[in-house]
């Protein structure tokens, strides 16, 4: 880093320094802006207002501990700043030290007690706390100041959703459309809100990730039922198992044209037109793969008197939440690899090539080149026992297909898996272990273990009965 003295911003007054790191933040120039901070420090190391600037951009370059530094200097100066409290609780809730993050969030609110901004940031570090009801105060207290916020209304939404309040949480659920976070579509035809279509055309238009088409798709048959035309866009990967749902007229891949329609609808906001509360949730499975036999199936027929157990280490390396729900491989072969077990590896991406690290050990069958797309995985997750894995799309495609899943969960899971219960209401077939606290893949892993140890001694024994919540014995060919 070059000394202050030999940029141009060393001649500038305190004041315009903090506006040029503002506008290079504001254009995501954070390296830049970081530097010029910290240059500008040198010179006013107890300006807090250059600490608590350096450590915004700190953050935003994914730097928390750094970050963390930073407001703690600034705070040594001026301990009566609700923004450095608030910037310092959103860095520990990054670390998740979520506990100290509320404590910072709450001194900021009892500073600046009518800011929607702290009340806000509240809200989401009680949310990673595991508190959505106290979530939902802090979050209708920001409203309370900004009421058309639609952020505020989105992560409201999660909380509310997470405590099976879906009449309120369906409302705010929408403002996601409202955000910024989904791409603008130019759409001439009506949005969808429920009512008869008769004689008229339907596009449920593809948003957010595979596993919220799956959950999604057990309405389209409600949707159908209402109306004339249903046309259903969904990704690539998708478009052989939509295609099995008789309720939907035609299947287009996202990318290609879609027909002229009279309405269209965002598919995740169809629950929030037929769920107005859990005991309205359509009934699981919902799903079949393509008939015919595949390669795939006679390699996890060959596992003949073993327990057929898939297994799923990681979602999608691209989602930004997946570094709280991955596990390494090693952590499922030391749990799962039991005597009477086979594991197949239902993984696809990246986190595939740590199958390399067996070493050639027969405990992991890798089923990856039988997965073209999601009928084919569909078709092979028929054919197990038991699929054990941690959140991400596949879940929902063995929940809907009714595969009996032990689905291992983070300490703030995806507000789906609603609050500590063990089952859940959107798919029978699923199993949920717990995390107590941030980190707890141990716990997670040991219940899971243990439950699995005594299925393989039950089932030699034809005990399907014995075989525990959420796995029922199926017929299956080979």
């Amino acid at each position: 880093m070059r000394p202050l003295e030999s940029r141009p911003s060393a001649r500038l007054p305190p004041a315009a320094i903090i506006d040029e790191v503002v506008r290079l933040y504001k254009n995501n120039q954070y390296s830049d802006a970081a530097s010029m901070a910290a240059c500008a420090l040198q010179e006013r190391p107890g300006d807090a207002r250059l600490w608590n600037a350096r450590g915004v951009c700190l953050r935003s370059l994914r730097q928390p501990a750094a970050a963390i530094e930073c407001y703690q200097r600034a705070l040594e100066t001026d301990p009566h700043d609700a923004g450095v409290w608030s910037n310092l609780g959103n860095a520990l809730k990054d670390v998740k030290q979520v506990v100290s993050a509320i404590t910072c969030h709450r001194r900021a609110v009892e500073l600046a007690p009518h800011s929607p901004d702290f009340w806000h940031n509240l809200g989401i570090a009680l949310l990673a706390d595991n508190r959505p009801r106290e979530a939902v105060d802090a979050f209708d207290e920001a409203l309370r100041w900004r009421p058309d916020d639609p952020k505020i209304r989105w992560d409201r939404s999660h909380a509310l959703l997470r405590l099976g309040d879906y009449r309120r949480g369906w409302r705010d659920y929408e403002a996601r459309l409202l955000t910024g976070a989904l791409p603008k579509r130019e759409l001439r035809s009506m949005a969808w809100t429920g009512q008869r279509y008769t004689g008229k055309r339907l596009v449920i238009l593809s948003e957010q990730g595979f596993g919220d088409t799956i959950w999604a798709a057990r309405y389209f048959a409600q949707a159908k039922r209402l109306g004339g035309e249903l046309v259903v866009e969904c990704r690539p990967e998708l478009v052989s198992l939509i295609r099995q749902i008789g309720a939907v007229d035609r299947v287009v891949p996202r990318g290609q044209p879609l027909p002229e329609a009279e309405y269209h609808c965002y598919v995740c906001s169809l629950p929030g037109l037929f769920t107005p509360e859990v005991a309205a949730i359509p009934p699981a499975p919902y799903l079949a793969p393509p008939g015919g036999d595949r390669p795939g199936n006679a390699v996890v027929a060959s596992a003949r008197g073993k327990l057929r157990v898939g297994i799923v280490w990681s979602g999608s390396t691209t989602f930004e939440g997946n570094v709280d729900r991955a596990v390494p491989l090693q952590r499922f072969v030391q749990a799962f690899a039991l005597p009477g077990v086979q594991l197949f590896s239902l993984q696809k991406g990246e986190p595939r090539t740590e199958l390399q690290s067996l070493s050639g050990r027969s405990c992991v069958i890798d089923l990856a080149p039988y997965m073209s797309d999601f009928a084919d995985t569909a078709a092979l997750v028929r054919e197990l026992d038991l699929v054990i894995m941690t959140d991400s799309a596949v879940a929902h495609l063995c929940g809907a297909l009714g595969t009996p899943v032990w689905i291992l969960l983070n300490h703030v899971p995806y507000w789906l898996w609603l609050l500590g219960r063990e089952d859940s209401p959107w798919y029978p077939s699923a199993r949920l272990f717990r995390a107590r606290t941030w980190g707890d893949w141990d716990g997670v892993f040991d219940a899971a273990s243990a439950e699995l140890l005594r299925i393989p001694r039950n089932r030699m024994q034809g005990s399907a009965a014995a075989l525990g919540v959420g796995f029922s014995h199926r017929p299956r060919a080979g």
